[in-house]
């Protein structure tokens, strides 16, 4: 359970690697939250169109209401947003711990339903 985060950047990174589209967004406005910001910013797609808004936390600061950073989203789901290039994508960090924790966490899961099984007609 405690891998679920991972697992779910893991799939969302993936996914906009392999069919997001590089754009624009616009910083909208900016919140502090907890030591760090939330930024919102408004996508603007390649045929000069607007998208949805969609947010991000960040621990430093990515700019000030205005301005205008690369993006790449996914066009089905344009939350999915994340600010960058398909190029600083790096989803195989992710995968790692997926896999590692995921895997091991599954195998001791299912090894204690089997010892719960065992020892529960005594």
């Amino acid at each position: 359970m405690v891998q679920l985060q991972s697992f779910w950047d893991y799939r969302r990174l993936r996914k906009l690697e392999r069919s997001g589209v590089e754009g624009e967004a616009t910083v909208v406005r900016r919140h502090p939250v907890r030591g760090h910001e939330r930024y919102f910013l408004a996508v603007k797609l390649p045929d000069g169109s607007s998208a949805d808004e969609f947010s991000e936390e960040h621990w430093q600061p990515i700019g000030a209401p205005g301005a205008v950073l690369p993006v790449i989203y996914d066009p089905a789901q344009p939350k999915r947003a994340t600010t960058g290039a398909r190029k600083d994508i790096d989803y195989k960090a992710e995968r790692f711990a997926v896999y590692v924790m995921g895997g091991g966490g599954l195998t001791l899961f299912v090894a204690g339903c089997v010892m719960v099984a065992l020892v529960r007609p005594w």
